[in-house]
């Protein structure tokens, strides 16, 4: 057994292992604080044809060694079919970029659509799964806590992935260089609108303008029952307070609200969907995708394009008081 008195090198080892591998600028994060702050240069991660990941040629298995076996992340590989795909592809190598306000995504460089929020989304978010159940309240308690601390942190991890023998090279953009492509867009006019607010009686059963799905099995004569919620779903909606969700497309993503409040949601850009599309043919080039591929190539570079908005509403608690749509 080693002496625990080496052990206070392991995180040292692993530090110093992650920073050999590392660009020579820290990530940019905004909501800088004297308190915390964790932003850290690029980390790049390079994955052979076997699916062994490895920073600056370091490889799990000399880690566990360096480490005397405290760390051992030989375990830790992809499956070779994937790595075999993304190289058949062009698949080079993704980005993720974690700051203040979201988590970025980018494939051979070019962006894609993110996850974007703010600290009250985040805390929402930890309300919301406590509320609901979903989430254990001690659980939900630390994801509250953590809020301030995931804004406060700056992380860029590049995966590189082999590049066939006829390929090009893709050079990795220089740090900080993907995030400069992200400038706002001018908004284009909406080619399409849809609204539509569906409401759910104490039996799950939904509606819209009155005409219920029972009505329409009536009207049909076709079962519409996997439209419903379960009467126990309806019954959590309300010992939660949970009163509406709305979904809301605009120009730059897909927002989320339960009670009015924002949670983190979907961001793009019409570049963002044209890459998304392009990425889709990319990796699905065979006969078999042809017509998902022109599916994908018609409607991703329009979903900027539409204005729409689902608000799902369930019964009120007894005795709660009713609260107000959002209007983003």
């Amino acid at each position: 057994m080693k002496s625990p008195r080496l052990l206070w090198l392991v995180p040292v080892l692993l530090l110093a292992l992650v920073l050999t591998g590392c660009g020579d600028k820290p990530t940019a994060v905004a909501e800088e604080s004297p308190e915390f702050l964790l932003a850290l240069p690029r980390i790049v991660v390079d994955v052979d044809s076997n699916g062994v990941p490895s920073i600056a040629k370091i490889t799990p298995e000399a880690i566990k060694r360096l480490t005397f076996g405290q760390l051992d992340f030989t375990g830790l590989r992809m499956d070779p079919a994937y790595v075999d795909w993304f190289t058949r592809t062009n698949l080079q190598h993704v980005e993720v970029i974690h700051k203040n306000d979201g988590l970025y995504l980018f494939a051979n460089n070019e962006p894609l659509p993110h996850i974007a929020w703010d600290g009250e989304a985040l805390k929402s978010t930890g309300e919301l799964a406590g509320d609901s159940g979903l989430l254990d309240p001690r659980v939900a308690k630390v994801v509250t806590m953590l809020t301030p601390f995931i804004q406060r942190i700056g992380i860029d991890i590049a995966v590189r992935f082999p590049i066939a023998a006829d390929a090009e090279e893709i050079p990795l953009s220089e740090p900080g260089a993907a995030m400069a492509t992200l400038s706002a867009q001018g908004e284009e006019p909406s080619i399409a609108r849809v609204r539509v607010h569906v409401n759910y009686d104490q039996e799950g059963v939904p509606s819209v303008l009155s005409v219920s799905t029972r009505d329409l099995e009536e009207a049909l004569g076709a079962s519409l029952r996997q439209m419903q919620l379960a009467p126990q779903t309806i019954a959590m909606m309300q010992n939660a307070n949970i009163q509406h969700i709305m979904v809301r497309t605009t120009p730059t993503g897909v927002l989320i609200f339960v009670n009015g409040k924002a949670l983190p949601h979907i961001a793009w850009s019409d570049e963002h969907l044209k890459n998304s599309a392009a990425l889709f043919g990319q990796l699905y080039d065979t006969p078999a995708y042809q017509l998902a591929r022109e599916a994908a190539n018609m409607l991703l570079p329009v979903l900027n394009n539409i204005d729409g908005e689902i608000v799902l509403r369930f019964p009120l608690a007894e005795g709660a008081e009713e609260i107000p749509l959002p209007n983003p």
